[in-house]
């Protein structure tokens, strides 16, 4: 044999092994993604009854305003509403609430939780319950160890893994349905391993959409997302059983079919008030690629990205903010017509009775989670939407979206004491919100210290390898 030969094929048995080598590295990060446990996660603690006095509630329920009152709290619940200054019996922990204003913790209907650290950095926003709108099965993992006290962080409500038809859709993102049968299997079989709600997109057909609806209805499993435009072509009504409907800029590109007019923008807003439609406007993520486009790397790095999952922030990187980073100016100019016009539709909607949520598409195109909530809220306000009309929008009618309004979203007695404590009254002054003087998860009292130590351990999420064993795991999920 030449040594030639010889070398050649000690050179192919190294390749393979290498090639053998790798593909172990790649394959072992499913596994040890599931077994993760991030060790800096804070404890749940609600074992010391509250009395928190001296505090006025903004309830969201029949009596809006209940001012100089005494919370009582026990188990995770609101155990009593009294006058401030009620004697305190022994074993509660009395809290001089100092003229603070209380309101029921915050929802964003709208957010993409990639990380575990995603949902204590939401509380520490005073964002107590989110709803996942990509499920994975990470997800269903979390919400179990969320739900058995393992970990602190917000109420988790996830989606299935979303359904969508081939064209541009993504493996580490969707599964493509385009059997009707197939889609009835899966709706069955994600109602049973846990997830809350359907996701379906874009580019489901008509039969696998209304297969979805069906099977769906039948297991009284709720279904949100996009009206696929197959069934915008053929009947906008079909979405009346989504209990959602996502983005004004769905409604723009779906059945507006890019117009302006007003007109055509007075009948969709009153089309949709007549299905009784819920509608989440998620006005921060269009508002953040125009920003993008407009401010280039300088509004980039005004953002405190150290939030992010680093392997979701080099995805975004490489993907849509190197998009819209390169921008030209007339893109840039049709973006901003467009970002005013989602207010203007979106206020057109408020006015006219249609129901509406709030949600940011926080996890993703660089929306920080927690502080987008904030910035959705903040861009509601500057669409002329009321301030109480917000609230509403991001407490009682999110729990009634999330059909969870029998224990969340108000302030009463026998409901969980998920609830936001903030200086000022956010009535007046909504921007408050975002840095409250304590929030109060399922009874537990997180003072700003808390809360800013939450916020420092979300600066250390998972790592790369475990984020794409995670991502990897879901493309072998059916």
């Amino acid at each position: 044999m030449s040594a030639a030969l010889r070398i050649a094929k000690r050179t192919s048995k190294y390749l393979g092994l290498l090639l053998l080598a790798l593909l172990l590295v790649v394959f072992a990060s499913v596994p040890l993604a599931r077994w993760e446990m991030q060790v800096d996660l804070f404890e749940p603690d609600n074992s010391q009854p509250l009395a928190v006095d001296n505090v006025h509630l903004i309830t969201m329920s029949d009596e809006p305003l209940m001012e100089d009152r005494q919370l009582l709290i026990r188990d995770g619940l609101i155990e009593d509403i009294r006058p401030a200054g009620s004697p305190v019996s022994t074993g509660y922990r009395l809290i001089d609430g100092g003229g603070a204003h209380i309101l029921p913790g915050l929802f964003d209907m709208h957010t993409h939780v990639m990380d575990r650290k995603y949902l204590a950095l939401h509380l520490a926003y005073g964002v107590t319950s989110v709803r996942n709108m990509g499920g994975y099965p990470m997800h269903l993992r979390w919400k179990q160890e969320i739900e058995e006290g393992e970990w602190l962080g917000s109420n988790l409500f996830t989606a299935t893994p979303t359904m969508n038809g081939k064209k541009n859709s993504n493996p580490f993102a969707h599964k493509i349905v385009e059997d009707s049968g197939d889609a009835r299997e899966r709706v069955r079989r994600y109602h049973e391993a846990g997830f809350d709600f359907v996701k379906v997109y874009t580019r489901l057909s008509v039969e696998v959409y209304e297969a979805i609806i069906d099977e769906a209805g039948k297991l009284d499993f709720p279904v949100a997302g996009h009206v696929p435009y197959a069934v915008v072509a053929k009947d906008y009504s079909l979405g009346i059983p989504m209990v959602s409907l996502e983005h004004t800029e769905e409604i723009y590109q779906g059945p507006l079919d890019y117009s302006y007019d007003d007109e055509s923008v007075e009948a969709i807003v009153q089309r949709l008030r007549e299905m009784r439609a819920t509608v989440t406007p998620t006005l921060l993520i269009f508002d953040h690629l125009t920003q993008i486009a407009r401010h280039k790397q300088a509004f980039v790095d005004s953002l405190e990205l150290q939030y992010l999952n680093p392997f979701m922030r080099f995805a975004e990187a490489k993907g849509s903010v190197s998009r819209w980073l390169s921008a030209n100016d007339d893109l840039r100019d049709s973006l901003e017509e467009r970002n005013a016009f989602f207010q203007r539709l979106t206020l057109a909607l408020h006015e006219a009775g249609v129901n509406m949520v709030t949600g940011s598409d926080s996890g993703v195109l660089y929306a920080i989670p927690g502080q987008a909530t904030h910035d959705e809220i903040a861009l509601l306000k500057q669409a002329g939407i009321p301030t109480d009309a917000i609230l509403e929008m991001a407490t009682i009618k999110a729990a009634q979206v999330l059909r969870v309004d029998d224990r969340l979203g108000t302030i009463e007695p026998g409901k969980v004491a998920d609830l936001v404590v903030t200086e000022e009254n956010p009535l007046i002054e909504p921007g408050s919100l975002r840095e409250p003087v304590a929030v109060i998860r399922n009874g537990q009292w997180l003072d700003q210290s808390t809360l800013r130590a939450l916020r420092e351990s979300a600066t250390h999420p998972s790592n790369m390898y475990y984020t794409f064993g995670r991502l990897l795991e879901f493309t072998f999920y059916d």
